[in-house]
């Protein structure tokens, strides 16, 4: 833990302070707005003429509900608060869903939900209270490993990218290939960090390394995890590549080597990408058209959820951060850095809404590109925000 200084004007904390929570805001506010667009959705409110509570209590809802805030209570005890203020916060953000819930036609509100996501809030913040206890490692090495350490800001990223296509996948099935892609990012991630980092904290078995990758996995597919296929196949499929990769006889000798790492997880990702974009794919071709909203025609506020949109928005937004992960160690300012994120993500969501207008359906949108374009740069803050408590920590190596 960082300890403060008794003087509230010591300039050695100011920075500190500074840096970890513009970084907590970031990233827990990215969290947070997920989970609002999730539950909230489609914000169709109105006064109903009597309020609706579901008393019922489902095992299945129970555990989603959980997990659905168990990185909420973890990333804020990894930001300095404490378990009860998480405890609070996992309420406070619950019980303010539910209320709002109650106004909305297609959503019913229920106490155990609050229940569920207050404890989920509570055991991020015993997990993240148990993984320092028991690895081995310094002050220091406890924030570089946690959202400090390279590219471990992105495997958080990847979290609310599962939770959204585990949410499609309800209603299509085959979306299986693109989780799949998902967690392929997530075992190169993993594996690389074992590889340079295991020795360091005490972890010699990648048997260890196995079982993070399969918790990451299942939190990231917990609203999905009342459905056995894919789930226990893509959690398992994950935690056995992880493990044949961290088990490789060769290391990482470089000790910047987040940019090797993104090298190897970008193809893979970049399809996950277009194929998102295009889904269903082998879709009817069609003469080019497009809209200037996300829809040419009005539909009945109905659905439960926007995952394809909101996935495809995380996925932008993943892709801004990996674009300014590329080129974090030129430690260019982001007022630099982004002329040339808005080029890369401008760029590459135009030339997907391209091709979306050649398939039969709506076609392109231009709001859709706004959108996914200031996701990109929303994840390239994200990265420099981090990139600026690394280089405060590196400066101080006794916090």
């Amino acid at each position: 833990m960082i300890h403060r200084s008794s003087n509230p004007t010591s300039t050695h904390m100011l920075p500190l302070h500074s840096t970890r929570a513009r970084l907590a805001t970031a990233m827990l506010g990215y969290f947070i707005l997920v989970i609002v667009l999730l539950t909230l959705y489609p914000f169709y409110f109105v006064i109903p003429t009597q309020f609706e509570i579901d008393l019922r209590v489902r095992l299945d809802d129970i555990i989603e509900n959980i997990m659905l805030l168990l990185p909420i209570g973890f990333l804020y005890r990894l930001t300095g608060g404490t378990r009860r203020r998480a405890l609070i916060l996992g309420f406070t953000l619950s019980i303010s869903i539910e209320s709002l819930q109650l106004f909305l036609p297609v959503r019913t509100a229920a106490p155990v939900d609050v229940v569920a996501n207050t404890l989920g809030a509570v055991a991020g913040a015993w997990l993240y209270d148990h993984l320092t206890a028991r690895i081995a490692m310094t002050p220091a090495m406890v924030g570089r490993l946690a959202l400090e350490t390279p590219l471990m800001g992105l495997l958080y990223m990847l979290i609310p990218l599962l939770w959204m296509n585990a949410l499609a996948l309800e209603i299509e099935p085959d979306r299986w290939i693109l989780t799949g892609l998902i967690g392929v990012s997530g075992a190169i991630i993993l594996s690389d960090i074992y590889r340079m980092w295991g020795s360091q904290i005490g972890l010699r078995s990648q048997g260890w390394v196995g079982l993070a990758a399969a918790g990451w996995c299942l939190l990231g597919m917990s609203p999905g995890v009342r459905h056995i296929f894919p789930t226990v196949p893509l959690v398992i499929g994950m935690a056995l590549l992880t493990v044949a990769r961290a088990a490789f006889p060769w290391r990482i000798t470089e000790r910047r080597f987040e940019r090797i790492t993104l090298g190897r997880i970008l193809p893979g990702f970049t399809i996950y990408v277009i194929l998102l974009a295009l889904w269903p794919p082998f879709r009817e071709l069609t003469a080019w058209h497009g809209t200037f909203g996300l829809t040419d025609r009005i539909e009945p506020v109905n659905a439960r959820y926007p995952a394809a949109l909101l996935e495809y928005l995380a996925a932008f937004t993943v892709l801004g951060y990996i674009s300014a992960e590329w080129r974090g160690r030129a430690e260019l300012p982001l007022a630099q850095d982004l002329p040339r994120l808005i080029l890369i993500a401008f760029g590459a969501a135009l030339a997907i809404e391209a091709l979306i207008g050649f398939q039969e359906g709506p076609g392109a949108s231009f709001v859709r590109l706004c959108l996914v374009v200031s996701g990109a740069l929303s994840g390239g803050m994200i990265y420099h925000l981090q990139r600026s408590h690394v280089r405060f920590l590196l400066g101080h190596p006794e916090r």
